[in-house]
């Protein structure tokens, strides 16, 4: 089972290496990290997509990073898919 976790208000100069170094003081194992970028500017959209493995480090990972602060912004941070076994996916509980 694996969980997928939006990380938002990042600063647009934020890379996989940045949002890496923000998450891993809190989580001991990260399954993915997705940095969308603009396809214009190359920099990032502002947010970030996390996959952990279970429910109970999203919900770790979620209650211990909403507010941190990173490059001067306050992270928003929740779980945007409900954890299902990897390889499937359900969006807002609907399969």
């Amino acid at each position: 089972m694996s969980c997928k976790i939006l990380i938002g208000n990042l600063d647009v100069n934020a890379d996989e290496s940045s949002v890496r170094e923000l998450v891993l003081p809190f989580l001991s194992h990260v399954v993915s990290l997705e940095v969308p970028l603009e396809s214009k500017t190359g920099k990032n959209r502002g947010y970030a997509y996390l996959v952990v493995r279970t429910e109970d480090e999203a919900r770790t990972a979620v209650n211990l990073l909403r507010g941190q602060n990173s490059s001067g912004r306050n992270i928003s941070i929740s779980m945007v898919e409900t954890c299902a076994p990897a390889g499937k996916w359900y969006k807002f509980g609907f399969a």
